[in-house]
């Protein structure tokens, strides 16, 4: 009642005392950008309802060839910049706020087309009337970004006083004459608010070693709402900053709350199983890719797949499902990759080469070209393969050598 007083009055005392402003500068408006005088345009108020905002124009009509508005910077003109620097464009709001559509101070009110992008915290600024001036004008205005403009706007409506009023608008005349924050940076107006981009929530099954790389190449790639899931649960609940919110069962009753799925397990077995698992309960399995990978536009890499920082994958390469690329391995033209095949950090395969199903790719080992290694083979770190592998065999060594065969 007190802030509804107080704006009757004051906007009434404005508008009596700055009517031989407000009468020069509408003439002035009309002599230097034309007709109409006022910018009038709907815009929501108090908990979303619609009024007509009203403000003394500031830029021209001009439009390009096919009609359609020319950009702001073109529009603007020195007047008009002049009188959105120095708000006098703001003072016709004083008859909105007379008629109780807005207040002195509030959220500035914004285009209704905005208000289906907002989120919940966002409309809450429509709690209270929109304001000539607020709390984001005096700490901004138009040079920060939208994210702290609602920011301060929330703020606004939790802790609005009458005091906290006075002082914005004591605020508000201070930067009138400093002219701070008018324009975002190297814009003649605000940037068009596009809405709050959901943050994608993604489930990563295994908290090994392995796990950390791929959450943090999760992270990099735009992932910011990231749960772990580990058959140890609840033995274990944080792998470092991330939670671990239960094993396996439990992510596959919760796959509908993901947008995406990746399993985070070194071993090929194990990783084959739980991917399987996955699959049959469609679960939305994504592949990674580090941003600082470089992977050929005609390479292609299977559903739950990883390729991390300093991958190279070059053209007509394919890696199969589920497979693990580490850090700084090279992968050359027309290699084949089966599925959960496992390429250690710095491993090199030359062109042509291909790899059977479930097969390890130890640490720096190098398979020469067109080279076919079998399923269920383990390279030994720094082995040189030069001759084709059967399946089921661990060869280490230069040249590599047969150790044993892993199913013995």
């Amino acid at each position: 009642m007190i802030k509804r007083s107080f704006d009757f009055v004051a906007s009434f005392l404005g508008l009596l005392l700055l009517s031989p402003i407000i009468a020069y500068l509408a003439f002035s408006v009309r002599r230097k950008l034309g007709s109409p005088v006022l910018f009038r345009q709907t815009r929501p108020g108090l908990n979303g309802a619609p009024f007509e905002m009203l403000k003394f124009r500031s830029m021209k009509d001009s439009v390009d060839a096919y009609g359609d508005p020319l950009p702001d910077s073109e529009r603007m003109t020195p007047f008009g910049s002049f009188l959105r620097s120095s708000s006098l464009d703001e003072l016709p709001g004083l008859w909105s706020v007379l008629k109780g559509d807005m207040s002195l101070v509030g959220p500035r009110p914004l285009l209704m087309e905005y208000l289906p992008l907002y989120s919940a915290e966002q409309s809450r600024r429509h709690a209270v009337r929109p304001g000539i001036t607020g709390w984001a004008q005096v700490n901004g205005r138009n040079a920060i970004s939208w994210e702290e403009k609602f920011r301060y706007d929330s703020w606004y409506v939790d802790n609005k006083s009458f005091w906290l009023d006075v002082k914005i608008i004591a605020l508000t005349i201070k930067k009138v004459f400093v002219r701070e924050g008018i324009n975002a940076a190297g814009e003649a107006t605000m940037s068009k608010f596009s809405g709050v981009v959901p943050e994608k929530k993604l489930a990563i099954l295994g908290t090994g070693g392995h796990g950390k790389v791929v959450a943090d190449t999760a992270e990099v790639c735009g992932w910011k709402d990231i749960e772990f899931f580990d058959d140890r649960w609840p033995e274990i609940q944080k792998i470092e900053h991330w939670n671990v919110s239960g094993d396996t069962q439990l992510l596959l009753r919760r796959l509908q709350e993901f947008d995406g799925v990746i399993v985070a397990i070194g071993s090929n077995e194990i990783r084959h199983s739980k991917i399987t698992e996955l699959l049959d309960a469609q679960a939305p399995l994504i592949s990674l890719v580090h941003p600082a990978a470089t992977i050929s536009r005609y390479a292609t890499i299977g559903k739950g797949g990883v390729a991390f920082a300093g991958v190279v994958v070059n053209s007509y390469a394919n890696i199969g499902i589920g497979s693990i690329l580490n850090t700084g391995c090279s992968i050359d033209h027309d290699c084949c990759l089966a599925d959960y095949v496992h390429i250690s950090p710095g491993a090199r395969l030359a062109g042509g080469v291909n790899i059977g199903r479930s097969s390890w790719i130890g640490i720096g080992a190098s398979i020469r070209q067109s080279i076919n290694i079998g399923a269920n083979v383990k390279v030994g770190a720094g082995a040189v393969v030069v001759d084709d592998t059967p399946d089921d065999l661990i060869v280490v060594g230069v040249p590599a050598k047969v150790l044993r065969c892993d199913n013995e």
